[in-house]
């Protein structure tokens, strides 16, 4: 009950503020879709309104209402690419059918991520959007962390999050959430530092304790990437360490059991890691058969029994387990060509923006989203190679923000030239003060 009343809250206060602004409106989208408030409150009365599907209905009306203009560029437009040949593809596709159903799922990610990257005009809203996001997702798999990590340490927590998955793909989400709080804590202060920080080690220990081995690595990534951009390593290093005394005594051998298996030879791997080598061999055949459009979007499962060579040796309608091999299965050579770009030039924007704080061409809180979007791309890239991770929309979100951080220190950068043109053509010396004439030389 406790709940619902909440949730009733939430949701009106929500609208209220989306009634004002795009940005607002794109607010109040990323919370419900990334919260799953008809989830967390139990009751099938939320579940029924669609609430996602609404609010996107919303975002969408009021973007163009509000006038805000539509700026595609070359990044856009490759996100706009993987979408048109993702549709092909699923056209095209051996169960088109039922691919079609997810496509439509997919394009509502990406037109949200495309208004997003036109909404967001300012530190400001970039700020505000990721306050949400870290919010939304970071609030019960924070509380989740620290009850696991107070009240019952050590053990495992296989608990579904609605927005991401099972425990495997929990992991990865949270290992590129975890840098984007990290991120809001860096550039917060008051309380505000301490909540984000509280809600790191949360997030942190809600990723370890799924047991999964990808997550294990991805959490791995982030702290040597976020140490190694790190501007102040020696305080990096010491937030490192006591987050690992806090956390590393509770796990128990169990996890450091199955956290060995990465590095064990083929004939230590359990199935479950063998496994994912014959997957990954079936995404190349469908690839190699179908090399141009694959077997259409999110069409692995449903054709992994057509191309299995096993005769069901492991099981029958099966995961790739891989976001790379995905696509390549789903979408053949081309869409795997267009996901490397996008993830490339991702980090690549990332790069630029890093590069322009250090040089103090820009606020120094976006070089920090800079080094938060660069550790959770990283992240995806180790996690993701084994989870099928390819089409989350927290992903497509990451991507679309990236472009979204670059257009506004561009902005900045621009401004900042322009004060400085300004400053040039003043004049060089102020003008003098009004003095009184002085009287004519007269002669004795």
């Amino acid at each position: 009950m406790l709940r619902t009343v909440f949730v009733v809250i939430a949701l009106t206060a929500a609208w209220s503020f989306a009634l004002q602004s795009p940005i607002y409106a794109a607010c109040m989208y990323l919370w419900i879709a990334y919260f799953r408030p008809e989830s967390w409150a139990w009751s099938d009365i939320f579940m029924s309104l669609n609430l996602s599907y609404l609010a996107g209905i919303y975002l969408v009306i009021r973007t163009f209402l509000g006038g805000v203009p539509i700026k595609l560029d070359a990044r856009s437009w490759l996100l706009i690419a993987f979408l048109i040949h993702s549709l092909i593809a699923t056209s095209l596709g051996l169960n088109s059918a039922v691919s079609f159903t997810f496509w439509w799922d997919f394009a509502k990610v990406m037109i949200v991520g495309l208004l997003l990257l036109n909404i967001i005009r300012t530190a400001a809203d970039l700020r505000l959007v990721l306050i949400v996001i870290a919010l939304s997702l970071g609030f019960e798999a924070g509380k989740q962390g620290w009850a696991q990590l107070v009240l019952n340490p050590g053990a495992r927590n296989d608990n579904a999050v609605p927005f991401l998955g099972d425990n495997n793909l929990v992991a990865v989400g949270m290992a590129m959430l975890l840098p984007v709080v990290g991120a809001l804590a860096a550039t917060s202060t008051g309380l505000w530092k301490r909540g984000f920080q509280f809600l790191s080690i949360g997030v942190l220990y809600r990723a370890i304790s799924t047991y999964s081995r990808g997550g294990f690595l991805s959490i791995g990534v982030v702290g040597a990437t976020w140490f190694w951009r790190s501007p102040n390593k020696l305080r990096s290093l010491a937030a490192v360490v006591l987050v690992a005394a806090l956390v590393l005594p509770v796990l128990p051998p169990a996890f450091w059991e199955r956290m060995s298996t990465i590095t064990a030879s083929s004939d230590e791997r359990d199935d479950s890691a063998a496994s994912r080598l014959h997957f990954w061999q079936v995404a190349i055949a469908m690839a190699n058969d179908r090399p141009f459009i694959g077997v259409g979007h999110r069409g692995y499962e449903r054709a992994y029994n057509q191309y299995d060579w096993t005769d069901g040796q492991y099981k029958t309608n099966r995961a790739v387990h891989s976001a790379w091999f995905g696509v390549l299965g789903d979408l053949g050579y081309p869409g795997l060509i267009l996901f490397v770009l996008i993830v490339v030039t991702s980090l690549l924007s990332c790069r630029r923006v890093r590069l322009a704080a250090r040089r103090g061409e820009v606020p120094d809180e976006l070089g920090r989203y800079a080094i938060a979007f660069e550790t959770a791309i990283v992240a995806f890239m180790i996690g993701g190679s084994f989870v099928s991770f390819q089409y989350c929309e927290m992903l497509w979100h990451y991507f679309a923000l990236t472009i979204a951080l670059e257009r506004v220190a561009m902005h900045e950068m621009a401004a900042a030239r322009s004060r400085v043109e300004q400053q040039q053509r003043e004049p060089l010396t102020a003008p003098q003060p009004d003095r009184e004439p002085e009287p004519d030389f007269v002669w004795a």
